[in-house]
């Protein structure tokens, strides 16, 4: 299968959208599938592009037998609905450069990973003229989120994104997802229901498992015997990270009870400061980890965070949670119970729900987990057998080989 993926995000980034597009594109490539991959530098979550990969801006490289193709952006150093637009277009126009070429090679299939919706629209025309399948990929609903989040208010920007995606779903040969919740509004957007595909973002059962919590990474941040709760992720605004402050702040009689916040993202900076202004010394923050390290920092931790804002729901599914499952940690997670992560940690019995944005619910949750040590032990067991029951990474880049070779195929 001759494959193109186009996606702002891919390896070498170790978090989000560009780990699993990253190990999707080497996992065909090593099934003897050719792959080539239209991208951006890494940026993320820092939003800063390395040194190394300023010059040349566009270039070509090779990655685990994929040919990745990358093309510059403009990574703005604060993220607003008018940057994030600036961001957004800059990479589309980047990409221009090395369509004309990929427009006369010959392709199988198209993949076009959302978000950025805008990363359809090429794929979309090459699909066209080629009748070959399109595979738009939803990482999470961009227009969607932008609209109920506020991150853009423009009503005829808006309008312009949803003609655009519902054109982009129309073509689609078949439309893939992350989670429940996501594929039925999907549907709901009027994508038939044989169209639509739900393929999660996996686990790493094999590099992150069940360890001990004291060890060496403890040390090195200067961690001892106490409760250590953990968010690892985006610092970003779908999270909501005020409110693990305001848990911090509650729970700040309890000296057996630290918190680390490791990560990066456009709301590091906010919260920094505001863990100044409440002097909040049981809190705090690391950088990302690297891929070696990332294990033993999950491992450290009691207690793990899943949060999300409370209009985030079912908009984005917070691919954190597969890790700290694999981990065989318990979390708290801040969500409805209706809501896909909602619905995940209820069938896992690994979690606690709080409601979203309620700082002293997740703290009353974070005080009952630090004084049942039994139940955490429990609930850790509980979603490393869910994680290997339906995360496993084999397990879903297979059924992502199937449906692409069905596509390409006719079947």
């Amino acid at each position: 299968m001759r494959l193109l993926i186009h996606g702002i995000n891919y390896a070498p980034e170790v978090v989000g959208i560009g780990r699993y597009t990253g190990e999707l594109g080497s996992w065909l490539a090593a099934r003897g599938h050719a792959v080539t991959v239209l991208t951006a530098p890494p940026y993320y979550p820092q939003w800063r592009v390395p040194a190394a990969y300023r010059r040349p801006a566009w270039r070509r490289e090779y990655l685990d037998g994929v040919e990745v193709l990358r093309a510059p952006l403009y990574a703005p150093s604060r993220l607003n609905g008018k940057t994030r637009v600036l961001h957004e277009l800059s990479f589309g126009a980047a990409c221009l450069y090395w369509w004309p070429g990929l427009w006369g090679r010959q392709w199988e299939a198209v993949l076009a990973i959302c978000p950025l919706l805008q990363s359809g629209i090429m794929p979309a025309l090459l699909a066209r003229r080629r009748r070959i399948p399109l595979i738009m990929h939803f990482q999470d609903l961009q227009i969607d989120a932008a609209r109920e989040l506020g991150i853009i208010r423009h009503p005829l920007l808006l309008a312009g994104a949803a003609r655009l995606e519902r054109l982009l779903l129309e073509q689609a040969a078949a439309v893939t997802t992350i989670s429940q919740a996501m594929a039925a509004r999907l549907r709901h957007k009027g994508v038939a229901a044989a169209h639509v595909h739900v393929l999660p973002n996996w686990a790493d059962l094999e590099s992150i498992t069940p360890a001990r919590r004291n060890h060496g990474f403890r040390r090195e941040v200067g961690l001892k015997d106490e409760t250590v709760v953990l968010y690892a992720g985006n610092f970003g605004e779908k999270q909501g990270l005020e409110t693990v402050l305001e848990a911090a702040a509650m729970t700040r009689g309890n000296p057996d009870i630290s918190y680390l916040l490791a990560g990066e993202g456009a709301a590091k900076d906010r919260l920094l400061r505001q863990a100044r202004e409440l002097a909040l010394d049981q809190v705090r923050f690391l950088p990302i980890q690297p891929a070696g390290r990332f294990p033993s920092m999950l491992a450290a931790a009691d207690i793990h965070l899943v949060v999300q804002k409370k209009g985030a729901a079912d908009l984005v599914m917070p691919s954190k949670l597969g890790n700290i499952l694999a981990a065989g940690r318990p979390f708290v997670a801040t969500a409805m119970p209706e809501s896909e992560l909602g619905r995940v940690t209820m069938a896992s019995q690994a979690g606690v729900l709080v409601p979203p944005e309620d700082g002293a619910a997740l703290a009353q949750a974070i005080l009952k987990l630090a004084g049942t040590p039994a139940a955490r032990r429990a609930m850790g067991e509980c979603g490393r057998r869910y994680a290997e029951e339906r995360l496993s990474r084999k397990q879903v880049l297979r059924q992502w080989e199937q449906l692409l070779v069905g596509l390409v195929r006719g079947n």
